[in-house]
């Protein structure tokens, strides 16, 4: 999903010509050198220019792959299937939602709808917790029990898989109070409206279940908003910011009165040629009724409770405050979201040393194309205006028929466009658009939800979305027939890493229809500028959050990059109320872009990016020390 910040950062490109103007001024024999003695205020040599180097091969040693040979048997370990099918069958029909968002028909693993429509147990009370606790533990524990079975090698790749997963999730339990319930950009007061428009309907049962589980919102958010009071109780509860963010939304629910959910489903179910029309008309008032008589009250409570709550936070900065916090942080967020194997303290090396080189790519593009470099700080912001105002679906059709040359696509992916409500865009005002996930198995059924308040970022937001970003990535591996045991995993870094990769990917190529003389430059320079924009919110984010940075520490990072600090206090509140949610972005562009270095470097000449692509979406979601596996086996196959 791409979000948007609401107050825009001004563009970095007109920073950093101003200090390529003073270069000369500087008595620093290169933009590398005026850089960290100018701007950072470091002390740089040539030695440690050198040093840093070393730094680098000797890093490029450490990732050498391993090259142990592993035994894997010849025929599937039945007790292992079985335990993979047992798992993704108690995953599924745990809740009416879950088994809606993931199969499409009932014969397809032979797993019937659960008999009665539930949310699953949504009590959060100590004894829940802890019965959720035990419940995980022992899963592992089964699991680990085929540590030293013989195994096939899919069936290792997918143990391994989920041991690693499992093993991150089991810190969600070190502090459970830490994770609130209703977040201003997770939160269920923004996320319950999405929940009840994409609801799939594919027979008078789905509906019928659909009108039972609304109508049971009230419960479910009760045990929610108990476990809010819980949370301020202990000194957890979220920054007053936050609460103020949360309350508005509850507002623009409640102004509306709800009528853009009661409106899609009377559209929906207008469209429904399995049901009579007295069906229909018995529907739309029942769910009519359920939202004046439910849904309303739910979001009333919210935001009563909310009130209530706010002021009752102990901490307004990042998470590290809080006893424990920073372990949290580096043990279960950072891991969950990014996806990466590295400690906090490596990815904030990483960080730092991949702005340096940006800065240097943005210098040598000034340098050898200055006007070009000056026009686009000038006009920056309009140089996808050629497509503004063309439609999301002739976007996605120009994508698929004239960028995926270099990605595993036959034919053409089914989709269709919905537009979000007016009333549901202002709830999701950071939201651009987003792809609904298929359901497992169904691959064809793809769905693209767009902001009609925003035109000019769907050229990006849409290559993002659709190709070859999300709605490829998983309308391919869904097409692989992955391991049910795979099918649930869906690694935030992985998903969110490979479209921003695929986006820039698609910038890269763009011509802009051969209506601007500077293409080749404006597309580098779009890219750099949007990587920094990432860069920075993550850097922020592990800022605030792991080292402990006020806002004053915010600002004085965001003026080194290039960003106005106007926009530093809705960085760092963001990054408080959602703490690791930009790390998806950044860190998974960055491991995905790191073993395509790898594997062009170890291959040369005989790198195909197709093949590349191939094995990336071969592995489907998973942390990256595993994909780099699949990559190692891309590249020894290919030397």
């Amino acid at each position: 999903m791409i979000k948007r910040i609401k107050g825009k950062t001004k563009k970095v490109l007109a920073a950093v010509l101003a200090a390529t103007m003073m270069l000369s001024m500087s008595g620093c024999s290169s933009f590398d050198e005026f850089y960290h003695e100018t701007i950072l205020g470091e002390t740089h040599s040539k030695d440690s220019d050198s040093s840093k180097k070393d730094d680098k091969k000797d890093k490029k040693k450490d990732k050498e792959k391993d090259t142990e040979d592993v035994d894997y048997a010849s025929e599937e370990n039945e007790d292992f299937e079985a335990f993979l099918m047992e798992y993704f069958e108690d995953t599924v029909t745990e809740d009416t939602i879950t088994y809606n968002d993931y199969i499409y028909d009932e014969s397809s693993y032979g797993i019937p709808k659960p008999a009665e429509a539930t949310w699953g147990d949504a009590v959060m009370d100590e004894a829940a917790i802890e019965r959720e606790k035990k419940e995980d533990e022992e899963f592992y524990d089964k699991l680990m029990e085929f540590e030293d079975a013989e195994l096939t090698e899919d069936e290792r790749f997918t143990f391994e898989c989920l041991k690693t997963d499992a093993e991150i999730s089991l810190h969600y339990y070190d502090n459970v109070y830490l994770r609130g319930a209703f977040s201003p950009m997770s939160g269920w007061q923004e996320s319950l409206p999405t929940l009840f428009t994409e609801y799939r309907f594919d027979d008078k049962g789905d509906v019928e279940d659909y009108l039972t589980l609304m109508n049971q919102t009230k419960d479910v958010m009760a045990e929610m908003l108990k476990f809010e009071k819980v949370r301020s109780e202990k000194g957890y509860f979220m920054k007053d910011s936050s609460a103020d963010e949360v309350i508005e939304q509850c507002d623009e629910f409640l102004n509306n009165k709800g009528e853009f959910v009661i409106s899609d489903f009377d559209e929906k179910i207008d469209a429904m040629d399995f049901l009579t029309d007295e069906e229909k008309e018995s529907f739309k008032e029942q769910q009519k009724k359920a939202v004046e008589e439910v849904i309303i009250p739910v979001y009333e409570d919210i935001k009563a409770t909310i009130e209530e709550l706010k002021g009752t936070g102990t901490n307004d900065k990042g998470i590290c405050y809080y006893d424990g916090g920073k372990e949290y942080y580096e043990d279960y967020i950072f891991p969950m979201y990014s996806g990466s194997a590295k400690t906090v303290e490596e990815e904030i090396e990483v960080i730092d040393d991949r702005y340096d080189e940006l800065m240097m790519q943005l210098y040598s593009i000034y340098s050898s194309n200055p006007d070009a470099y000056e026009d686009f700080a000038e006009r920056g912001d309009e140089i996808y205006s050629v497509y503004n105002d063309m439609e999301p679906s002739e976007l996605v059709d120009m994508f698929q028929e004239k960028y995926m040359d270099d990605y595993p696509l036959e034919g053409k992916i089914p989709y269709e466009i919905d537009f979000l409500s007016d009333s549901i865009s202002k709830i999701k005002k950071t939201t651009l658009a987003y792809y609904v996930t298929n359901p497992a198995d169904e691959p064809d059924h793809n769905v693209i939800k767009v902001n009609s308040q925003y035109h000019d970022g769907l050229f990006n937001t849409l290559a993002h979305e659709g190709c070859p970003g999300h709605m490829f990535q998983f309308w391919y591996f869904r097409n692989t027939n992955p391991n049910p045991g795979r099918i649930l995993e869906s690694n935030k870094g992985y998903v969110e890493g490979w479209a921003v990769y695929a986006a820039y990917d698609v910038g890269l190529k763009c011509d802009f229809e051969g209506k601007e003389d500077n293409a080749k430059v404006f597309v580098q320079l779009e890219k750099l500028n949007s990587e920094i924009g990432y860069l920075a919110q993550e850097r922020v984010d592990l800022g605030v959050n792991y080292e402990g940075w006020d806002l004053d520490e915010v600002k004085e990072y965001l003026a080194k990059v290039g960003i106005d600090e106007s926009v530093a206090q809705e960085i760092m509140d963001s990054s408080i109320a959602d703490p690791g949610v930009y790390l998806s972005y950044t860190v998974g562009y960055y491991e995905i872009e790191e073993l395509r270095e790898w594997a062009e470097e170890e291959l040369g000449s005989d790198f195909d990016a197709k093949e590349f692509h191939k094995a990336i979406l071969d592995a489907g979601p998973c942390q990256f020390g595993m994909l780099r596996k699949k990559v190692e086996k891309y590249v020894e196959e290919n030397e």
